[in-house]
């Protein structure tokens, strides 16, 4: 059987679908000698992707390129590359890790959709993306002979807004990469000068866009009301996160709070150190498809404070607390439960393991090769 996967989302803006794309395809490789696969990558990062795509796979090139630009001619063009390319390489499935999917005429289409925030937050897309996703998104959804859904939520969230038959979702659940979250990666690394200030107190770290879902105004609130007693006054808040949308006064309000830091974008050395050294990981986002933060952290062996809503729950089991991220109080109130209340912490810190055991890249890549086999 050959199976074709659409990497081009494997370049240095990738985000969530990269690590996605990498991982999936480096387990298929370790685990599936049987059928051919071939991995298709833009033309301006095909030295990047070969970096990270597994070697003996073979890697072809879709005729367009990352910048804006290409992006538009890619969603109104592509078609005609997809069409012949079918035609000569005579794939049995194109596996396509995210919402952009071309027409086929033979071969099964597979679709994975990691969270519908499309329909839930459209605020957080340009009005121009939003139109062309909203039926883009649709569309592909109809044609797949399959999806993958990275968690029950989102499966639950496609029946409810698209009226996706359940039997066509299967839930195959993504996994923290060990090995590139430990501790190992921290071995010879120095916190450089221009951050000493975090290397005292008690540190809650948050990670994130800085976007309405997010919800970095209430943690910033609750922190303000933490910080109202005086055991609480060696804590600092910090936040890393790209400016995404809607960020202004979100980060007016971080410039405003005393020990509120907001870091942007951090080397991947510090985000480990971060993870690392937090008394506290804060996770307040009101969405999330799955929510990798909290198990990446969990992974350097930090307890959590998350959410109560979306996938979170899901994703994070018995090993983390939670408050309802839009009351500020109980938000509060859960933080300081799990700063200063040492029996639940170590009942938290004795179930990580556990929690980021029940999934793996491993088990993942063999369950997607299953529905490959079936489909």
């Amino acid at each position: 059987m050959k199976i074709a996967i659409n990497c081009i989302f494997c370049q240095p803006k990738g985000g969530g679908i990269k690590e996605y794309i990498v991982n999936l395809t480096n387990h298929i490789a370790l685990c599936d000698q049987d059928n051919t696969y071939i991995l298709y990558v833009l033309e301006d990062q095909l030295e990047f992707a070969k970096k990270l795509l597994p070697q003996r796979f073979q890697i072809k090139v879709v005729p367009f390129k990352s910048d804006f630009l290409s992006v538009v001619k890619r969603s109104l063009f592509s078609q005609r590359f997809w069409t012949k390319e079918e035609k000569t390489e005579r794939f049995d499935i194109f596996h396509s890790p995210f919402f952009h999917a071309p027409k086929m005429k033979k071969a099964k289409l597979i679709l994975t959709v990691h969270d519908l925030r499309l329909y839930r937050y459209p605020q957080t897309y340009n009005p121009l993306r939003y139109m062309f996703l909203k039926r883009a998104v649709k569309d592909a959804i109809s044609r797949a002979d399959h999806i993958i859904s990275i968690s029950e939520f989102t499966k639950q969230e496609m029946v409810e807004l698209c009226g996706v038959s359940p039997e066509k979702i299967t839930v195959i659940y993504e996994a923290v990469n060990r090995n590139a979250f430990s501790e190992k990666q921290l071995e010879n690394y120095v916190l450089p000068k221009e951050y000493t200030e975090l290397g005292q107190g008690r540190i809650l770290f948050s990670l994130g866009h800085i976007e309405p879902r997010k919800n970095y105004p209430r943690l910033i609130e609750a922190f303000k009301k933490l910080k109202e007693k005086e055991e609480n006054q060696d804590l600092k808040l910090v936040i890393a996160g790209k400016k995404y949308v809607d960020y202004i006064n979100t980060i007016r309000l971080m410039e405003e709070t005393p020990d509120v830091v907001y870091l942007d974008f951090i080397p991947r050395e510090l985000l480990l150190w971060l993870y690392k050294n937090a008394t506290l990981f804060v996770f307040p986002s009101t969405y999330e498809g799955f929510g990798f933060p909290p198990l990446e952290a969990a992974s350097m062996g930090t307890i959590s404070a998350v959410s109560n809503v979306s996938s979170i729950p899901e994703v994070c089991g018995d090993c983390a607390f939670y408050f309802n991220p839009y009351d500020v109080d109980n938000m509060a109130a859960t933080i300081e439960d799990a700063l200063n209340n040492a029996e639940e912490r170590q009942k938290k810190e004795k179930l990580l393991e556990t929690q980021l055991n029940k999934t793996s890249w491993e088990q993942n890549a063999a369950d997607t090769i299953k529905l490959y086999q079936t489909i």
